[in-house]
């Protein structure tokens, strides 16, 4: 997946930032907004005091069987030319079918079939197709004007049954959105629907897109209420939240917050407490396996990832539909507050704040970085602690470690088991953003 990025040059939309200083609450700021890659990992050891009662995570539990049918859904054996071909071919028949100007009743039975020859092969190139091209298919379809509402509302249902089908196919829950999905199509051209609740469609779409990409995936390890693990980013771009965790974990202050909003019993079930914004989520073993769309290892993050998607769903805090993207400091904001975040979005003011940096170092402060979209990332050069060259991603968030006189010194979501560094002068000149949180005061 592509990684995707808005950077703004302050706190505040429309005002520049002071050259001179660095001290901006970035609590409104759309400085960094992002989407990260599909990554796998391999699971951690379970706990080993942990006691052996049936549970999801170990084997002992049995879920209900998927229908026969349902789980031995037919997908076609082809070539991946061939595949590739079909996948074109679809798009390209809506594509036609939804921009064409001659309004027919022969068009709107092809458009109505481009859609429906929407298979498990290219569900999701379909739809990262027009996301590409700046479109929301299910924009596209609810504002067609070669379709009638009842066209529209069955072309809607179609794709939602056909991404259940998939998800329950690799053995991921998707009965936790379908039905809020179907009723938001019911009301897509009602006054009742506003355009958050527009785009939280939009964004259940993603979610089960991600589900229906990771079929047949590996059983997470048990959560132990601990972030005693390393993690890699999934298919969703929170590369923002999980950035903004790996820098909360490696402090004595954030690591005990944390924990602390973390509870899990025996049968890894888990209770995440977003104390900051007064929000406690009872999150199943089940729906921590079934989640394979968030971050693989250690299963805490994934929990921790489940409680503020849920959070932004049900409060749609600056009409943030769920978690697929957002600012870089936003993870700071939603667990520890706004108050004590500092924030930096030019050459000059990031030179100073890593002065600071350097001064005081980094103890009891968090800090995340990014590097805008506009930023060609081949002209970084970043290695690992191997002194091999890494790969680095334009609108795309990091933990921020530390600094010297020559390195910054950072962590990517997609593995954060590795340290990679960056040369001071190129990380001055290429990241757009640096915020840090003082977790003591």
């Amino acid at each position: 997946m592509t990684d995707g990025m808005n950077v703004h040059t302050s706190g505040t939309k429309g005002k520049k930032v002071q050259q001179s200083t660095f001290s901006q609450q970035s609590q409104s700021s759309k400085d960094i907004a992002l989407f990260g890659d599909n990554q796998s990992v391999g699971q951690a050891p379970y706990r080993p005091d942990a006691p052996k009662i049936p549970s999801i995570f170990d084997g002992g539990y049995n879920p209900p069987e998927i229908p026969k049918k349902e789980q031995q859904a037919k997908i076609p054996l082809k070539t991946p030319e061939m595949i590739r071909e079909d996948n074109e071919r679809t798009v390209l028949g809506v594509y036609i079918g939804l921009s064409s100007q001659n309004i027919s009743k022969e068009n709107t039975a092809n458009l109505i079939k481009n859609i429906k020859n929407i298979k498990f092969d290219n569900y999701k190139y379909t739809f990262l197709s027009f996301e590409a091209a700046g479109i929301s298919l299910t924009d596209a379809i609810m504002n067609s004007p070669h379709l009638n509402t009842k066209q529209r509302q069955d072309c809607m249902n179609y794709l939602v049954d056909l991404g259940k089908k998939t998800a329950d196919f690799g053995h991921q829950r998707s009965d936790d959105v379908i039905p809020k999905m179907k009723d938001l199509i019911k009301k897509y051209e009602s006054a009742e629907l506003d355009r958050a609740n527009k785009k939280r469609l939009t964004a259940d779409f993603k979610k089960i897109i991600n589900r229906s990409d990771t079929l047949q995936t590996q059983t997470p390890a048990r959560p132990n209420g601990r972030l005693d693990g390393t993690f890699k980013q999934g298919n969703t771009g929170d590369c923002w939240l999980l950035s903004g965790l790996q820098a909360l974990s490696m402090t004595k202050e954030g690591k005990a917050l944390l924990e602390k909003s973390v509870k899990v019993d025996a049968q890894g079930n888990a209770t995440v407490t977003l104390g900051n914004v007064g929000k406690t989520y009872k999150i199943s073993a089940r729906d921590l396996k079934c989640s394979n769309e968030l971050s693989t290892g250690d299963t805490d993050f994934r929990a921790l990832e489940i409680a503020v998607d849920r959070y932004f769903r049900e409060e749609m805090p600056d009409g943030e539909a769920d978690i697929d993207g957002n600012t870089a400091s936003k993870a700071f904001e939603v667990l520890v507050g706004s108050k004590n975040i500092k924030s930096a979005y030019n050459p000059r003011s990031i030179a100073t704040m890593l002065d600071d940096v350097q001064t005081k170092g980094m103890n009891g402060r968090a800090a995340v970085t990014g590097i805008g979209g506009y930023v060609d990332p081949r002209d970084i050069v970043a290695t690992n602690e191997k002194g091999e060259r890494v790969k680095m991603y334009n609108g795309h968030a990091y933990t921020f470690k530390n600094a010297d006189d020559n390195y910054v010194y950072l962590i990517n979501p997609h593995n954060s088991a590795s340290t990679i560094k960056v040369s001071r002068e190129q990380y001055i000149s290429k990241f757009s953003v640096l915020s840090i949180v003082d977790l003591k005061k």
